[in-house]
């Protein structure tokens, strides 16, 4: 298995390549937060050591020996009855060095009026997309793991279908004694094999990198993660900061955004504070700059773009919460139910 890895690098490359082509990018939802832990710290979490498979989604190459067995629950609610979530579970391979994981990413989307021309409502239907995942973890050497996540992406809108292929590669360094943590991933490179009509569009690409540091005489981890670096510009031409004056013109609301801004936005901050003998209990928080930035109301202060969660184990089961605030039409509650199959049947599974 260990022969598996440079393969999907090799074909992640190609796949990536050919898949930028076009302005859009469908499956989307693959870019919304995986895990309770990751949403309270700003929605992306790739230089943390592992104690949830969820977190393979982030970063495949933080999954280690430790996850054998586990199985990992997350679901997020969101406005108008939308919903996400994963379930997963992992299995080790010590002869191989091997650490393995395999789960289903979703997002039910609800039901939808179906109207007519006219406006008049002649029915209904639904619409949901989903990801099955397997991936793995290769320790190179004792602070270095490499992984690799293969999925295949189904999505469904009333009669429409469209389906597609990623690559997830992911690359962690941690140095226990220091503290310090530093992870490059390469998310949803591929392609789509079946498009919703003629024209196929591309995935969303993210090449992300991130630090992290454990304080020596605090037990508080921050984290930065930069994401889409291989987009430069984050910024769109927002109609909202302009407005009509009397004579027809048009005058500036607020200054354009600079350079310096679209920089922030590629950035996330997120800290976690451990408390307790067996640090059992977690606080967390997280600014998000670019959705501060796109979900702000423009005369109106608010906590847009940040986010806040706590974590607790209770006896053989993990649980964790957290809440990011969108906008004033409300935030996104996210909870995670962790546990170790180890724990009932002392051998794991397989």
């Amino acid at each position: 298995m260990s022969k598996i890895l440079p393969v999907i690098f090799l074909v992640a490359f190609s796949v990536s390549l050919s898949g930028q082509i076009g302005g859009r990018s469908v499956f989307t939802f693959l870019n919304t937060p995986n895990s309770a832990r990751a949403a309270g710290m700003g929605g992306y979490l790739i230089t943390s050591p592992a104690t949830d498979i969820s977190l393979a989604l982030d970063n495949p190459a933080l999954i280690t020996d430790d996850l054998d067995g586990q199985l990992s629950f997350q679901h997020q609610f969101l406005q108008s009855g939308i919903q996400s979530g994963y379930a997963g579970i992992g299995k080790n391979f010590p002869s191989r060095k091997i650490m393995a994981h395999a789960g289903v990413k979703y997002i039910l989307y609800g039901t939808f009026d179906q109207t007519d021309e006219f406006g008049n409502i002649t029915g209904s239907f639904k619409g949901s997309e989903l990801a099955l995942q397997v991936g793995t973890s290769y320790l190179l050497y004792d602070k270095m793991r490499i992984g690799a996540n293969l999925k295949f992406i189904q999505s469904s809108l009333e009669v429409y279908n469209s389906s597609g292929l990623a690559v997830d590669l992911g690359a962690f360094y941690q140095d226990t004694a220091s503290g310090f943590g530093a992870a490059l991933v390469i998310k949803q490179a591929g392609l789509q094999l079946t498009a919703f009509d003629e024209v196929r569009e591309s995935l969303p690409l993210d090449i992300q990198l991130g630090l992290s540091k454990k304080l020596t005489h605090l037990p508080f981890r921050f984290f930065i993660t930069w994401h889409h670096l291989n987009r430069w510009n984050l910024l769109y031409d927002d109609p909202n900061t302009e407005e009509d004056t009397f004579f027809g013109g048009l005058q500036p609301l607020r200054k354009e955004p600079t350079q310096a801004d679209n920089f922030f936005r590629h950035m996330i901050f997120g800290g976690e504070m451990v408390l307790g003998k067996k640090e059992s209990f977690k606080i967390r928080l997280g600014y998000n700059h670019q959705l501060k930035q796109e979900l702000s109301v423009l005369t109106l202060r608010s906590f847009a773009g940040f986010s806040f969660g706590f974590g607790v184990k209770v006896k053989k089961f993990q649980f964790d919460y957290s809440n990011s605030v969108l906008h004033f039409g409300g935030s996104s509650h996210h909870i995670g139910l962790s546990t170790n199959l180890r724990y009932f049947t002392g051998n794991g599974i397989l």
